[in-house]
C-alpha cells in the first residue's frame, strides 16, 4: 500500500515524495495564496500575492529522493505608504520618500532537496529527513515614492535541512496528514537600481508546515498545505550602520500531482 509524506525547506513550496514498492517520478503543479512581510530597520512592507508552484521528485525504491521546486508570483506592496518614514537604514531620519501605498512586488523561490524516507509498514506512518540548497528573490518597486532608486531586490541563498512525518487516515484510504519542521543557514544581498549593495551576515531561520494529501487514484492526487517561514538578516549598510531586516512568508496552497 502506498503512503505519502511531506517534506519542506525554507521559503519553498511544499513538495511531496512517496514511499512505495517501486521507484517513481512525481510531477506537481498548483497555486497558493501568500502573505509576505518585511520589518525591522528599513521599510515596513507587506504584500499579498498568489504564486504559481511547480515541482518534480525522483524517488528510489530505497527511500532516497531528489526534489526540485519553484514558485513565482506578483502582487503589490505598501512599503512606501508613509511619507518621510524614519528608518535606521536612512540615517535614523527619513528616506525623504513620498507616500505611495501600492508599488509592484515580485517574489520567486527555488530549491534542490536531497532526502531519505522511511515507511513503518505496521502503522503506515512515514518519516523523512532532508538537506538541500534553497534561494529566493524579492523585488520591491519604488516608482512613485520619489526616491533615487526605481526598485530594490533582496536575494537570499543557503542550506536548509529538517524532517517531517505523515500519518494515514483510514489506512491511507482517506489520505494522510503531514507535519514538518526545518532550519536554514542563509545569506542575503540587498541591491537597488542606483548601484547600492549590502550583504547580510549568515543567519539561521526556520520553517514549519502542515498538509493534507488525498490520493484520488494510485497515480493521481491532490494536496493542501500551509507553510510559515521567518528569517532575520543583519546587513553592513552604508554609513557604518548595521541594519536588521526580518522577512516572513506564510502560504496556503493547493497542488495536484501525478506519478509515473
Amino acid at each position: 500500500m502506498k503512503k505519502s509524506l511531506l517534506i519542506s525547506g525554507m521559503f519553498i513550496a511544499a513538495t511531496f515524495a512517496s514511499q512505495s514498492a517501486l521507484a517513481e517520478v512525481k510531477l506537481r503543479v498548483g497555486a497558493a495564496s501568500s502573505d509576505y512581510k518585511l520589518s525591522g530597520d528599513y521599510i515596513q512592507a507587506t504584500s499579498s500575492y498568489s504564486p504559481i508552484t511547480a515541482g518534480l521528485t525522483f524517488a528510489s525504491d530505497s527511500g532516497f529522493y531528489v526534489d526540485l521546486a519553484y514558485t513565482d508570483g506578483k502582487g503589490k506592496h505598501d512599503g512606501w505608504k508613509t511619507a518621510n518614514f524614519p528608518t535606521i537604514a536612512c540615517g535614523s531620519t527619513s528616506c525623504f520618500n513620498a507616500a505611495s501605498a501600492s508599488e509592484d512586488f515580485k517574489r520567486n523561490d527555488y530549491a534542490l532537496i536531497f532526502g531519505g524516507s522511511h515507511l513503518n509498514r505496521d502503522n503506515g506512518v512515514a518519516t523523512t529527513v532532508y538537506v538541500g540548497l534553497k534561494g529566493g528573490q524579492t523585488t520591491l518597486d519604488a516608482q512613485r515614492a520619489a526616491v533615487a532608486w526605481k526598485s530594490e531586490t533582496f536575494d537570499t541563498v543557503g542550506v536548509v535541512f529538517g524532517g517531517g512525518a505523515s500519518f494515514p487516515i483510514s489506512q491511507g484510504k482517506a489520505g494522510a496528514v503531514g507535519v514538518n519542521l526545518g532550519l536554514g543557514v542563509m545569506g542575503g544581498t540587498w541591491k537597488d537600481t542606483t548601484g547600492f549593495s549590502a550583504k547580510a551576515k549568515t543567519t539561521i531561520g526556520y520553517s514549519l508546515g502542515a498538509s493534507y494529501t488525498y490520493p484520488i487514484t494510485s497515480n493521481f492526487g491532490v494536496a493542501v498545505d500551509y507553510k510559515l517561514n521567518a528569517y532575520n538578516y543583519k546587513f553592513a549598510w552604508s554609513g557604518n550602520r548595521t541594519v536588521s531586516i526580518t522577512e516572513g512568508i506564510s502560504t496556503l496552497g493547493a497542488t495536484a500531482y501525478v506519478k509515473f
